[in-house]
């Protein structure tokens, strides 16, 4: 006999008689009603200019480890059964080729390639161009056929330049996909489809900050746009998915009047800001963007726009402050601090922490998500956080620091410090398998890689 709710999603569309709004996918997900397989999702959290090592390694390996006394993992902590932390990745194919030590940092954090050749100067007079081939998050959209309405969302938060040092993510050689920072642009890009704009806009991504803002003014909301279907689909549906309907509905209207003209957003310290007037490149909106595109990058997976998404802070050599923090030294200028600056050394692990809880709070959304098959969005994805470079002042890209929280779906074991000695190409084999791609053997440079990382499945 086939049990009562084990229906296809066409089935339960058809019943329903209508066209279910994607603002709803995540309660569908959800619900008995809509039980279908998960495809994993990839997200990319990226932060510049290294880290203190010292500070940011665990103690032991293995499952019985804890961060240092005040260490930079320490908010995410909470997480520590649904993560591993790996030292020993290293970026060898950075070592040739020209550009300066962060240009090949950035370029090589997912090409796992080289710089071409060039005249961006990167800081030591050694030129380069952007880089040599696909990024992972590229090439997985390339070969999975995600049939999302994005195949990748690329996020940024104060990217201050489109040279090699600002890019995450590439189509292919030469080809950059620069992020996007403005809160009202990321949203416009990731839910404008829910209206019809007055006039079409070129590429149907990016738009001047002025017209994404009159898009937002001027249309209604994406919740009231599609209301009527949203009434009919909550009558359908047992109490308590109507109940975490309504939650999810109130988190995205919330979301919503966040960066909406003319309303106030609390930042840290409680300091409302006009989002329709504020200057994202501000130091002071730092926090406040991060946290709003966190917001947005979560509801893009959340309602299935996308399932793949790279977020970069800033690009190397930021010189970002952080006067939230108290912090008010330029991030680069601090991470050429030499290790006996103990003061210097400190703000950085503040500010490192920062970035830390950053990424906590993205985790903590997606861990609070339950998908069909009984997991969490985070269970089911991975969502690594990683810099692009090692230890800060000697510019290495040795021991690069890497995060990996969530198990894809139970393809990693978690819950481990692990000590490898492997190019980050091995790394990023172990991304393709784990995302469903079991045949891929090699990833970058060939040269430089010897399949995927040991250790992360067993």
């Amino acid at each position: 006999m086939t049990p009562r709710y084990q229906l296809s999603r066409r089935h339960l569309i058809k019943s329903l008689g209508m066209a279910v709004p994607a603002i709803a996918l995540p309660v569908l997900k959800s619900s008995p009603l809509h039980a279908a397989p998960v495809q994993p999702r990839f997200v990319v959290m990226w932060y510049p200019n290294g880290t203190i090592l010292d500070s940011f390694w665990p103690t032991m390996t293995g499952a019985n480890w804890s961060p240092p006394a005040g260490g930079i993992l320490e908010p995410l902590m909470p997480f520590k059964a649904k993560f591993n932390v790996i030292k020993g990745v290293n970026a060898n194919s950075t070592d040739a080729g020209p550009g300066s030590a962060h240009q090949k940092g950035a370029v090589a954090s997912l090409t796992c390639g080289h710089c071409l050749s060039g005249n961006m100067n990167g800081g030591n007079n050694s030129p380069s161009g952007f880089g040599d081939r696909i990024t992972v998050d590229q090439y997985l959209a390339q070969k999975r056929g995600d049939t999302t309405r994005l195949k990748t969302l690329e996020v940024g938060v104060k990217m201050q330049g489109t040279g090699n040092r600002h890019a995450l993510a590439y189509s292919g050689p030469n080809q950059p996909i620069f992020p996007v920072d403005d809160p009202a642009k990321l949203y416009a890009k990731v839910f404008g489809n829910f209206v019809k704009p007055s006039a079409p806009t070129p590429g149907g991504s990016t738009m001047p900050d002025a017209a994404a803002m009159t898009l937002l003014a001027e249309r209604q909301s994406v919740i009231d746009y599609v209301n009527s279907d949203l009434n009919r689909l909550s009558a359908r549906l047992p109490g308590d998915e109507r109940v975490r309907l309504q939650r999810h509905l109130d988190s995205l209207r919330d979301l919503e009047r966040q960066i909406q003209p003319g309303t106030a957003v609390a930042g840290a310290g409680c300091a409302p800001v006009d989002p329709g007037a504020m200057d994202v490149t501000a130091p002071a909106a730092y926090p406040i963007v991060t946290k709003l595109n966190i917001d947005i990058m979560f509801n893009a997976l959340a309602c299935d726009q996308t399932r793949i998404i790279t977020m970069m802070w800033s690009g190397e050599t930021s010189q970002q402050t952080f006067p939230w923090l108290g912090i008010n030294d330029p991030h680069h200028n601090m991470s050429h601090a030499g290790d006996g600056d103990g003061g210097t050394k400190a703000k950085l692990i503040k500010v490192d922490t920062w970035f830390a809880s950053q990424v906590a709070y993205m985790a903590g959304k997606m861990d609070a998500t339950m998908d069909s098959n009984g997991k969490t969005m985070l269970d089911n994805s991975l969502l690594m956080w990683t810099n692009g470079l090692g230890k800060g002042n000697n510019h290495t890209r040795h021991d690069i620091p890497y995060v990996l929280l969530g198990s894809a779906g139970g393809y990693f074991t978690t819950g481990r410090s692990l000590q490898v000695s492997n190019n980050h190409n091995d790394l990023m084999v172990s991304v393709l398998n784990a995302m469903g791609l079991p045949d891929e053997k090699t990833f970058g440079d060939p040269s430089f890689c010897k399949g995927p990382l040991p250790g992360l499945t067993s």
